[in-house]
């Protein structure tokens, strides 16, 4: 018989940290009690304060396990990909956001709910700890791509990746309500993918765009 995993099991922890980003996303921080959180990982509320003393130290273990360990991990990794090509770059961060956002339903209405919104619970917290390297190292090769002539050069390089991130957070924190918003309809996220690489692309000049739209993700 499988018995239930006690206090020390990485299971419980993971399983809290799992209940509180997916009520955090629905029901906001500041609208989610630390019962609610263990009622939904199957748990009492004394076993949150065991591996959480308080709840500021559930949300730095949010910051840095779930929005640092694994959504701008994942994400930032298309960057150590090897890419030469800008273009090609940006089209890989766009699909690992639409991928990402499949392996955690929850990270995007969380990320504009707490991350982008002013006074978001988690901002301060992700600012103070996130590693910009990678995406400082994403502007210098869009810079540097600029002055060999194969990038836009009224594209600004600090403002593309929040581009990126703008362009696709912000509409699949409202996914599973796009068929009911008149101006949407019936979307899917592969679609959303190809509008934004071809909007970051081509932009609206049919000039320039391609004749039809094709593929999806790399």
């Amino acid at each position: 018989m499988k018995t239930k995993p006690g206090k020390g099991s990485p299971d419980v922890r993971a399983g809290l940290l799992d209940a509180a980003v997916v009520l955090f996303s629905e029901q906001g921080v500041a609208g989610t009690t630390v019962a609610e959180i263990a009622k939904r990982a199957g748990v009492t509320s004394a076993m949150v304060h065991y591996y959480f003393k308080t709840k500021d130290q559930l949300l730095d273990a949010v910051v840095e396990e779930k929005l640092i360990g694994q959504f701008i991990a994942f994400v930032a990794g298309a960057i150590d990909h090897g890419e030469n090509d800008p273009v090609a770059l940006v089209e890989r961060l766009v699909w690992r956001i639409v991928e990402a956002s499949d392996r955690m339903p929850w990270l995007p209405p969380l990320w504009v709910r707490e991350v982008i919104s002013e006074g978001g619970a988690l901002r301060e917290k992700l600012i103070a700890r996130v590693d910009l390297g990678k995406q400082e190292r994403f502007k210098a090769g869009i810079a540097a791509a600029q002055k060999a002539g194969r990038v836009n050069s009224a594209i600004h390089p600090q403002l593309l990746f929040m581009s990126i991130i703008a362009l696709t957070m912000l509409p699949l924190s409202m996914a599973k309500n796009w068929d009911r918003i008149p101006l949407i309809g019936r979307v899917s996220k592969q679609d959303l993918g190809r509008h934004v690489v071809a909007l970051l692309k081509h932009g609206l000049s049919a000039a320039s765009g391609p004749a039809k739209a094709k593929g999806r993700k790399p």
